[in-house]
Order: structure tokens, then sequence, then C-alpha cells
């Protein structure tokens, strides 16, 4: 019984190497229908073909590409191929390991196909794969990059992104730009139908300064096109006491400002030795919180600003003085003021007892004689007058000679009523 069943066995199994030797001999091209490609870019149509194996080895194999079934857009011999494909094919493939693939560069409109390979065997025979035709979509523009990455991160923790294109130029894939520094590697896979991806990775620790910033993933493909993808990142991080914070005081009152920057914003108080302190006023700007206060101040006190959020604390603190050291200054003013003002007064009185005395020494002194004299003098109708007046009075006094007194007496009550009195001591005089 097992001597029938080695004829069938061995049937089969003929059966079976034929239909694999059909196969491996037959004349078949795997390319894909339709392929897409950037203006501009390259682009790259994969393609593998078999035939039945000659009984010799062929010495030479020669492969081309055409359209339009007598158009060659890819020729061994350049002089072959018609004026709009001259100088941007080429055969990228190995046709002795059966690999047949395309190159067209400097992709546009009009090379949308279709195409078909043709293999010619040497002393053996040719062939054109018209049943396995491929075509191009030509696009004017790629497509925004795919970027990944945690956008909510804590500060110093470290970042991975991502970023990814499709293109059909494995020979120049897209080149990658980031707008953060960091560590960057790329990885480039083929996928099906003549598409491969390209994937920019970056790695960078976080800081402060990421905090709502975009990172920028910028890709730029053969031909000048670039196009790009960002995310905004949100790095959480701890109170941070910003430069000009302060305290400034005078005499009787503080006045305090405390400038907070943390993601996401918390709590600001201000607090003393004796326990909190309300807060006067509060403004809040992004991530920064600005609290100010305003009090009475005691002779010395230090006030202290806490800040608070889910990543952490921040404390500072603020040293008033109001003791003798720091009321000195006034106190120094004032007497200053007080010593300008002792020797001001001495001074404004001395110029102003100075300038009156000038005022009088400068005018003449007339005596009472002088001043009667000159009104005697204003007052006297004429000269003639007088002459006449003293002509009698020598006569007069020539008659009454023993008896000058009465001369006088008479003389004072019938004199001349335009002689004036001299004054009292010529009176006393002649008396």
């Amino acid at each position: 019984m097992g001597s029938e069943k080695l004829p069938w066995l061995f049937l089969i199994h003929c059966i079976w190497l034929g239909v694999m030797g059909v196969d491996a001999s037959s004349w078949t091209a795997e390319v894909p229908s339709s392929v897409s490609g950037l203006q501009g870019s390259c682009i790259v149509i994969p393609c593998s073909f078999n035939y039945p194996e000659p009984e010799k080895k062929p010495s030479k194999l020669t492969g081309t590409w055409f359209k339009n079934q007598y158009d060659y857009i890819y020729h061994p011999d350049s002089s072959n191929v018609i004026t709009d494909y001259r100088g941007r094919t080429e055969l990228v493939g190995d046709l002795w390991q059966k690999n047949c693939s395309l190159r067209i560069d400097r992709l546009n409109h009009s090379d949308i196909g279709p195409f078909t390979f043709r293999i010619e065997i040497e002393d053996h025979t040719k062939y054109s794969y018209i049943n396995d035709k491929v075509s191009i979509a030509v696009s004017s523009s790629p497509d925004p990059p795919s970027l990944s990455v945690r956008e909510e991160v804590k500060v110093e923790e470290e970042v991975s992104a991502s970023c990814s294109v499709f293109h059909s130029c494995p020979s120049e894939h897209p080149l990658f730009t980031w707008s953060h520094s960091g560590t960057a590697s790329v990885h480039s896979q083929q996928l099906a139908k003549g598409h491969w991806e390209v994937t920019s990775s970056l790695n960078f620790s976080s800081t402060i300064t990421d905090h709502n910033q975009p990172l920028i993933c910028t890709a730029a493909y053969r031909g000048g096109k670039m196009v790009n993808s960002s995310k905004t990142l949100n790095v959480k991080y701890p109170p941070v006491i910003k430069v000009g914070s302060a305290c400034t005081s005078d005499i009787s009152t503080v006045t305090c400002l405390c400038i907070v920057d943390s993601v996401p914003p918390g709590t600001v108080e201000w607090s003393h030795p004796a326990g909190p302190l309300p807060s006067t006023s509060m403004e809040r700007h992004g991530s920064v919180t600005m609290v100010a206060l305003q009090r009475a101040l005691g002779s010395s006190e230090t006030v202290h600003c806490h800040a608070h959020n889910t990543q952490g604390n921040a404390t500072l603190s603020f040293t008033l003085s109001t003791n003798d050291k720091m009321l000195m200054p006034y106190v120094s003013i004032g007497i200053a003021a007080l010593v300008v003002v002792v020797i001001l007064i001495p001074m404004s009185v001395y110029l102003l007892i100075k300038k009156g005395g000038r005022s009088r020494s400068d005018q003449p002194v007339t005596s009472k004689q002088d001043m009667d004299a000159s009104k005697c003098a204003s007052s006297d109708p004429s000269p003639s007058r007088k002459e006449q007046t003293d002509t009698s009075s020598e006569i007069n006094t020539n008659y009454y000679t023993n008896n000058h007194l009465y001369d006088n007496m008479e003389a004072e009550k019938v004199g001349d009523p335009y002689e004036c009195d001299v004054g009292d001591d010529a009176v006393y005089g002649n008396v």
C-alpha cells in the first residue's frame, strides 16, 4: 500500500515544481498604479520586474521607460529621450536585481503619465509591460508636518518632540529645522505605493523661558517649498520673585511691591513677625502677579513676601528701619535750615539799618538862621526899599542916642512891614 502512494506523491511534487517554475519565469512587473509627488521636487517610481529565464545567462540588460508607446522618457542613450525629459530622468534600480525603479527630477504638472517599463535582453528578447502602467499626481504644495510633543511639562523636564512629513524622493528627503536648540536625529522609512516618511526627533530640557513659546518644526523640500507646524509649550515652574520687588518708606508709612512670576499663578501674601498683613492691591498679567502693601510703619520691623503655587514656594524679606539713623537726614536738614535762618535775620537787619543811615547823611544840614534868612530874601519886594529902610534906621538911631532900649522897642513897633524877624537870638542880644 505504501508503494501505491509513491507515484501520486511524486506527481504532486512535479506539478508543484512546474507551477513554481512558470511563475518564476513569467513576464510580470510590480509598480503602483499611481504615485504622488511635489512640484519642483523629485519622485522615484518603485518598480520590480520578472522574465522567463533564458537557457544562457544574458550578457546585457537594457531598461527603458516610455509614454504614448514610442516617446522615451528614459533611455541609456539620452539622444533618444524626448526633450521635456532629457536630463531629468534616471534609472536608479539595478536591472540584474530585477529592479526597474525610475527617478524623475524637477517634477512638473505635465509629468502625469501614464508611463511603461520595457526590458531588452540581449541575444534573447524584448518585452514591454503594458499591463502595468503608472501615473503621477503632482501637487503644488506639501502638507504641513505632523508635530508631536507633550505640551504641558515641568521646568527642567526632558522634552521629546517629533516632526514627520511624507515625500516621494528618498535620495533627497526634506530637511528639518527647529526653533529650539537640542539634540536632533532623522529617521526615514519606505511606505507603500512609492511614498516615504521621514521623521526628525528633538530632545531638550525645558526652561522658564520656554513657557508660552511656540515650538516650530520646518520642513524644506527639494525645489524650495517649505512648510511648518508649531505647538505652544506650557512649562510649569515654581514662583520666582523678580527684580523690582522692593519697599520704600518715609517717616510714618511704608509702601512695598512684590513681583512674582509663576506657572500656574499662585498666591502672594504679606506678613511680619506679628502675623499676616492684608495686601493693598493685586494685578495679574499672564504669569506675573504684582501685589502691593501700604501701611503705617513702627520703629523697626521686617516684612515678608510669600509666594506659593503647585510647583513650589518662594519668600523674600525686607528689613525696614525707622530709628535714629533713618531720621538723621531729616534732623540734619532741620538743623541746617535753622542755622540759615539765624544767620540771615541779623544780616538783613544790619543791611537795612546801614541803608537808612546813608540816606540821611546824603541830605545838607540847614540851620534855623539860614532858613529865616532865605525866607527874608525871598519875601523882600525890592532892593531899593531895603536900602531906604537901612538909611531911615540910621537917622533914627542918631536922633535917639540917649535911649537905645526905647529905640529898639520903637523899631519893633513901627518897623517895616517887609522886615523879617531873624530870630529870638537877635532880640535877646539887643536886650
